[in-house]
């Protein structure tokens, strides 16, 4: 068996230090023609999340239990924390793994529940950041701070889009993550600033259709940020190629392709 590595799409290291620039016709266009491809995986797991979140939800919202519950509040920061980190990690590197040209499979959303530690610590200080910044300018501003929270809230989440990946696939730390992402999504500001305004109206969109939009929304958005990671960060590949005699035609791309590199290795 022979493994040969590299990079596809940027580099991260130069769009750190020279920046980049992305053509959102194209790059909306490429993740449409993505998602025809690739629906029914991210369809699934986008379903099973929905369908995790609306079981939960619905514990949370019952008559008989108090928001102010401590168990209640227990079981929210341990979806909020331990449970989704890993399951949105898991279906942003599925569209990562889709911008370059790998299949997936509807499992593949549980595939990083082995750095559920690294990936829970990174949300967790995000949450902080939002949950400090909110009661901040809820303190100071009064009712014109919720629209203040909610437009810090946006923000900070679209500086810290790429952690998850980051970590996942650069095999970065969560600080060293958190860093990147910041100074990633700084380098363009502003193009990020308007996938962020076409996502919030899509969205919207998928929620007045009775939530039934979400089912291609969701997947569509997921494909567009494995887009602009590849382009920003590139993406680390292993190609093992069999050898004589034990070659194996049934097996699927993700068999014999693998994303990730052998290390990490930033500054930030």
């Amino acid at each position: 068996m022979n493994s040969k590595y590299f990079v596809l799409g940027g580099d991260i290291k130069k769009s750190l230090t020279e920046g980049y620039r992305f053509d959102l016709k194209k790059l909306l266009l490429d993740a449409l023609k993505i998602t025809r491809k690739h629906f029914f995986p991210l369809l699934t797991a986008c379903l099973f999340i929905m369908l995790v979140s609306f079981a939960l939800l619905s514990v949370f919202l019952d008559q008989a239990t108090s928001l102010d519950d401590p168990k209640t509040m227990i079981l929210f920061f341990i979806f909020a924390l331990i449970v989704v980190p890993p399951l949105m990690t898991g279906m942003l590197m599925m569209g990562v793994h889709h911008s370059v040209g790998l299949k997936t499979k509807s499992f593949h959303l549980f595939n990083y529940f082995n750095i559920i530690f690294k990936l829970s610590l990174a949300a967790m200080i995000i949450n902080l950041m939002t949950n400090g910044a909110s009661m901040f300018l809820g303190q100071v501003f009064g009712s014109v701070g919720f629209v203040l929270s909610v437009i810090v809230l946006l923000y900070l989440k679209m500086s810290f889009c790429l952690v998850y990946p980051l970590i996942a696939e650069k095999k970065v730390s969560p600080v060293m993550a958190l860093k990147l992402s910041f100074k990633l999504v700084h380098k363009n500001i502003a193009q990020f600033t308007q996938l962020l305004i076409i996502f919030c109206v899509l969205f919207m969109i998928g929620i007045l259709t009775s939530g039934i939009g979400l089912l291609f929304v969701i997947p569509f958005s997921i494909n567009v940020m494995g887009i602009v990671y590849r382009q920003v960060c590139g993406v680390s590949i292993s190609v093992t190629e069999a050898t004589e005699g034990s070659n194996d035609n049934n097996k699927n791309d993700d068999d014999n392709h693998h994303s990730g590199p052998k290390n990490g290795g930033f500054e930030a």
